[in-house]
């Protein structure tokens, strides 16, 4: 059965930044920001980088979206790609270059939909025509993402193909970490060598 993503969720725009600042920093209330960085690195094995922050006007608290565990973020900008946010995401600031999607209870399984957004050959598709265009900033929008029609199959077949592709990018990350590591060992190897001569 094929369903429009904004039949079965809840799509919202990520805060333009600069529209709840306060007019004097002490004002505010600092909050870490999810950024776009932040998620290629969690990609690559890169952990504990760098997390930006923002002070918040006290008036704008109500405002704001931030970020759930097992809630949806796709990258308008530069990361196109949907990403399944974890516990150490909760409570980031989602800024304007994202939009998150949560979805109406038991209909969708989030490693199902990242799968299908970030994999699915129709949807690969869709995404770079989308994309496509003379800017030089390639921008996906909003409303493309709100007309997406997904095929949702019943929620245990979602679950097992959602783990798989868990599982998969668990595999990847953990590969890019093993690499890291014996290249991290092989220049300390080799610097120990230097000194020798």
């Amino acid at each position: 059965m094929e369903l429009q993503l904004d039949q079965i969720s809840q799509i919202t725009h990520g805060v333009v930044l600069n529209r709840i600042k306060p007019k004097v920093q002490g004002d505010g209330v600092e909050f870490p920001i999810l950024s776009i960085s932040q998620l290629l690195d969690e990609e690559n094995g890169i952990r504990d980088s760098e997390v930006p922050t923002v002070f918040v006007d006290k008036k704008k608290l109500g405002n704001l979206n931030l970020a759930k565990e097992h809630s949806i973020v796709i990258g308008l900008t530069s990361f196109h790609r949907a990403a399944v946010l974890g516990k150490h995401h909760e409570g980031k600031i989602i800024p304007s270059n994202f939009v998150s999607i949560e979805f109406l209870d038991g209909i969708m399984d989030p490693y199902y939909f990242a799968w299908y957004f970030n994999e699915h050959p129709e949807i690969r598709n869709q995404r770079l025509i989308a994309i496509q265009g003379n800017s030089s900033v390639k921008v996906l929008s909003i409303h493309m993402i709100r007309q997406l029609s997904i095929d949702c199959p019943d929620l245990s077949t979602q679950m097992s193909i959602g783990k798989l592709y868990y599982y998969q990018k668990r595999k990847e990350l953990l590969l890019n970490e093993k690499l890291k590591l014996e290249n991290d060992v092989l220049s300390e190897e080799v610097m120990q060598y230097l000194k020798k001569l």
